[in-house]
């Protein structure tokens, strides 16, 4: 587990149950929310998120002005765990990772369904 110690220090100790991770962009952070394969009925989250604060460099440091462009301004931290999840990511077969659209899908449909489902219930109450 050497390989994965960035994950490790950010908690994230059992690297086997991730399943897959996705990074996003809210205001000035960089947000990167894990995924776990958890048995159904599990009392283990989910997944966790972690926030990492975009950086500002002071243009008088040249060299850190010139890391912080090679990566966007991103955390050192989370760049170094996105790696590792890459890493990981690598492992899971085609067959597994297709499996997983497809649930992500279906879950999609049914959270969309349930809201066109209300969003026209409201229209009839007001018609």
């Amino acid at each position: 587990m050497s390989e994965f110690n960035t994950l490790s220090a950010m908690g994230l100790t059992d690297v086997n149950a991730i399943s897959h991770y996705k990074l996003s962009r809210q205001d000035n952070q960089e947000v990167l929310k894990v995924y776990f394969k958890r048995p159904a009925g599990s009392a283990m989250p989910d997944s966790s998120t972690f926030c990492f604060d975009c950086n500002t460099v002071v243009p008088a440091d040249a060299e850190a002005a010139s890391q912080s462009k090679d990566n966007g301004g991103s955390d050192p931290v989370l760049i170094a765990a996105v790696n590792e999840l890459n890493a990981l990511n690598k492992s899971i077969s085609n067959h597994d990772r297709r499996l997983q659209l497809v649930n992500e899908l279906d879950r999609l449909e049914q959270i969309m369904a349930a809201k066109l489902q209300e969003l026209r219930e409201d229209l009839n109450r007001i018609v």
